[in-house]
């Protein structure tokens, strides 16, 4: 029996999630866009859980070591060798972050599931600018001071600027899962990923998010995962950075530093499925239209490194960073009434982007009514959340048994280009979870040309390993991708 494993994407708790494609802002901000600086959430607080909660205290928590500002390639460092001490008499305007525990006990507070956590399951890390002490604003399209009025920043912040930050994760680093972040990465980069020593660095542009204001109250939809959302139109937008780690241990370890970003929604959600075919589905809740009443266009995007494609598909690296891999892999299906552009696939490389993997960007992402229970589109009830399924367009199917010390494949896949062409079955032992090392224990060769079909291959250091099995096929004199999948003992 296949177990789901859902990834949730919060949002943060000073207001509403993301816009990715960098625009001009339609509508003005609210005037309610200020959060607790880092000095404020180092403080201990009976009624709320800040960093003194945390067993260890402030110094156990995450921390900014470097935060530069890029504009038109010119970078302005803002903190340099930071530590986990909170900067204090930063002055107004200046850029800074806060990194904010979610779901942390209150003193007092007993943990248990659905309440509270000894240590946050999630992890807030705001841009913003100081307002005041105490207080960060992290609306950069209507900057302004502690009575209200216009603030000019000293270093100026666009949607084309982007924030280069690097955080150590301090006591926290060991069971970082995913990271959602709102706004256009260009860069993303994990070291040293369960230790205590593990790092992470992202370059970010802020983007616009959807505000809906009830009174002096932010309001949204928030759900996980994504549900039908009863907000049909949001009433501001705020132009922000922000992102949010989760250190769900309870989820599988194979999207350990994984990347997602989503635009102009409140919300999104990803769930897993691995197994024979394994399958992607990931969904955002966001209004139907803008404030300005035009039909809400988002976008999102999602980093699959090289070691998440080895761990959840079976494709090694070398096979992994080939077009033809993403042509034969992936296929993306849609079914909640909503439209989108065209998917694009951008290879990203550890010395150029931080990583290696595919970067996958859906654009124009439409919305559609929510269907009613009497399954027709409700007239303005609801808003229905986009959701994307990507699965593997040919599906493989492995057994396995223990033969002595070897572990015993009959692979199954039904392949048309195993009947025109040469095809073979690669069979490598996967390292661990979180990592993309793979080793070639065995290769064989088909020698019937039929697109069923069935090899059984025996690999003698693997009995008691995680395999990827992997069917090729040549073509214009290479061996390309055709269908893959993850065996364990």
């Amino acid at each position: 029996m296949r177990k789901k494993a859902i990834v949730a994407v919060a949002a943060l708790l000073m207001g509403p999630v993301s816009a990715l494609a960098p625009q001009a802002v339609l509508a003005a901000s609210p005037s309610n866009t200020g959060m607790p600086d880092q000095t404020a959430l180092d403080t201990a607080d009976p009624n709320n859980a800040n960093w003194p909660s945390l067993q260890g205290g402030v110094a156990a928590r995450p921390y900014v070591t470097a935060l530069s500002v890029i504009n038109n390639g010119v970078s302005t460092p803002v903190i340099t060798n930071g530590t986990a001490t909170a900067e204090t008499n930063v002055p107004a305007g200046r850029i800074a972050v806060a990194v904010a525990p979610f779901n942390l006990c209150r003193p007092g507070q007993t943990p248990a599931q659905g309440v509270c956590y000894s240590t946050p399951n999630r992890i807030g890390v705001t841009v913003g600018y100081q307002i005041q002490p105490g207080q960060l604003g992290y609306d950069f399209s209507s900057p302004k001071d502690q009575n209200g009025a216009p603030l000019a920043l000293p270093v100026p912040v666009t949607a084309d600027t982007e924030f280069d930050i690097t955080l150590n994760l301090n006591t926290l680093g060991k069971t970082l899962r995913w990271t959602w972040a709102n706004g256009f990465t260009t860069y993303w980069n994990t070291t040293g990923l369960g230790t205590d020593a593990a790092t992470l660095r992202i370059r970010l542009k802020p983007a616009l998010s959807p505000v809906v204001m009830q009174g002096t109250q932010q309001v949204g939809c928030s759900a996980v995962p994504v549900m039908t959302c009863q907000y049909t139109q949001n009433t501001h937008e705020t132009l922000s950075a922000n992102f949010v780690l989760s250190l769900d241990n309870s989820r599988d370890e194979i999207f350990t530093g994984a990347l997602f970003t989503s635009s102009r929604s409140y919300m999104g959600s990803l769930m897993t499925v691995p197994g024979e075919t394994p399958k992607l589905t990931y969904g955002i809740s966001a209004p139907l239209t803008w404030s300005d009443s035009t039909p809400n266009k988002a976008s999102m995007s999602a980093v699959l490194s090289d070691a998440a494609i080895l761990n959840f598909y079976g494709a090694t690296p070398a096979v992994a960073a080939t077009p033809e891999f993403v042509a034969s892999a992936f296929a993306l299906t849609r079914t909640d009434g909503g439209s989108q552009g065209t998917p694009t696939w951008t290879r990203w490389t550890a010395d150029g982007q931080g990583t290696d993997g595919w970067l996958v960007t859906i654009p124009d992402i439409t919305f559609a009514a929510a269907v009613t229970s009497s399954g027709v589109r409700s007239a303005a009830a609801g808003v229905a959340p986009a959701s994307f399924k990507v699965g593997s367009k040919t599906a493989a199917k492995v057994s396995r048994k223990k033969s002595g010390k070897a572990a015993l494949l009959t692979l199954r896949v039904t392949a048309a280009a195993c009947a025109a062409s040469s095809c073979r079955v690669v069979v490598s032992s996967i390292t661990s979870k979180t990592g993309k090392a793979a080793k070639t224990v065995k290769t064989a060769s088909i020698t019937k040309k039929s697109k069923s079909v069935v090899a059984t291959v025996s690999a003698s250091s693997g009995a008691t390993q995680r395999l990827s099995a992997m069917l090729q096929t040549k073509k214009a004199g290479k061996w390309v991708y055709v269908a893959s999948v993850v065996s364990s003992p």
